[in-house]
């Protein structure tokens, strides 16, 4: 048995080495001993919720497909990062399908444990423009009982993470402070 804390962390951009996922990798990676367990949703083959309403009723889910087992993660994570670029000003379509699963954790778990969750979001438009989407995903995480902070980056601003050290750093610092 391992004491090593386990975070779940769904990288809801379509680019896998994007700035957005280099943010949120290097947020896991900076908690030594950690059981990173990555979701890059882009590719997994998933629907959207059916709207069936089963789980309301104690049933499991109908839909098997590849996000139940990121489903499981998030259910069972000790922290989560959850990291998604601006589109339109707003979240991508690929979250908001991840998020209208996680309906299903709400009828499960009546009262979820506490833990944290970091939102990572960001946009090629000023800094600004990403606030709205993650204090949006705030609030749905500090439902599921997510002490929830934020990091915003745009790449306007501070370029793109690989080449801005001090972004870089900021992630990771995020990273450590979700389990301090």
């Amino acid at each position: 048995m391992t004491d090593s804390k386990k975070i779940c962390v769904i990288l809801a951009s379509p680019s896998r080495r994007g700035s957005t996922s280099t943010l949120a990798e290097e947020a896991a990676n900076a908690v030594e001993g950690a059981d990173v367990r990555i979701h890059f949703l882009n590719g997994l083959k998933f629907r959207d919720c059916s709207g069936c309403h089963l789980c309301k009723q104690g049933k499991p889910c109908p839909l098997k497909d590849d996000l139940v087992p990121v489903l499981d993660d998030l259910r069972d994570c000790d922290a989560l990062i959850v990291a998604t670029p601006v589109y339109f000003g707003r979240a991508t379509g690929l979250y908001y399908m991840y998020e209208d699963r996680t309906f299903k954790l709400y009828t499960e778990q009546k009262e979820p444990p506490a833990r944290k969750a970091l939102v990572i979001v960001s946009a090629g438009a000023p800094v600004e423009h990403a606030q709205p989407t993650a204090e949006r995903i705030q609030k749905i995480l500090t439902r599921r009982n997510f002490k929830t902070s934020y990091l915003l980056h745009s790449t306007k601003q501070h370029g793109l993470p690989k080449d801005n050290p001090e972004m870089l750093e900021k992630a990771r610092e995020a990273g450590r402070n979700l389990f301090s």
